[in-house]
């Protein structure tokens, strides 16, 4: 949805909502602050914001230290010269502690956002090594990059998605978690937006062995499924 206003109040809500039912990483969407299906850069930009001090990045920050968690969120980066990025961020009680840009175009991207050149990071949050990924990125190579992620790099990966309306679970989700040993924690969007219908949604979290977790899942609607690590 295009209203920052409205998408933030909800992230907000979904974050106290995970934290007091015991979450400690809680993942959002891809592009949870400002939808996805921008048509140019002019009309994205109003919606672009610096990794380390926006507006979101300031909300979550203090989310994340009055709850004591670590959040990471999908967004519109502002970057250098002007450029449009695709990004997802991870925030703890301290301000962001990672960032990245999506690698693998897809719809929508082609028309605003400018192409990561990086391999996601990996960041320790509270003993685990944890990973970012944006979407499309989960096919796992770009043009200009090699696989991103191989087993051992890291002990979950944060992906936020906006997947299109397909089979829940995907293939692609459970071949990535068994591939790299990871548990791999899926937020996804749902409902219509203008030029893209990305369903019913579909969250969960896989664990290494490709086993699907998705207790609480709601189709068409805001919800929390909860796994452990």
């Amino acid at each position: 949805m295009k209203n920052y206003e409205v998408n933030l109040v909800q992230m907000e809500g979904l974050v106290v909502q995970a934290a007091k039912g015991g979450a400690r990483l809680i993942v959002l969407p891809e592009l949870a602050t400002c939808g996805y299906s921008f048509m140019s850069e002019d009309e994205a930009r109003p919606f672009a914001e610096p990794v380390e001090w926006g507006r979101t990045a300031r909300a979550m920050a203090e989310l994340c230290s009055s709850l004591d968690v670590h959040v990471v969120y999908g967004f519109i980066e502002d970057g250098e010269d002007g450029k449009l990025f695709n990004a997802q961020a991870l925030v703890g009680p301290g301000g962001v502690r990672a960032s990245c840009r999506k690698l693998n175009q897809w719809g929508n991207d082609y028309l605003w956002a400018s192409v990561g050149t990086v391999s996601p990071p990996v960041t320790m949050v509270e003993g685990k090594r944890v990973g970012l990924l944006i979407c499309r990125d989960v096919r796992d190579r770009s043009d200009s990059l090699s696989d991103l992620y191989e087993a051992g790099d890291a002990d979950v990966v944060a992906f936020s998605a906006n997947f299109g309306d397909g089979a829940f679970p995907s293939g692609s989700w459970i071949k990535f978690a068994k591939r790299n040993r990871v548990h791999f924690v899926v937020s996804n969007r749902f409902g219509r937006e203008e030029n893209n219908n990305f369903g019913a949604g579909g969250i969960c979290v896989i664990d290494p062995d490709g086993r699907v977790s998705c207790r609480g899942l709601e189709w068409g609607r805001p919800c929390i499924v909860y796994g452990e690590v």
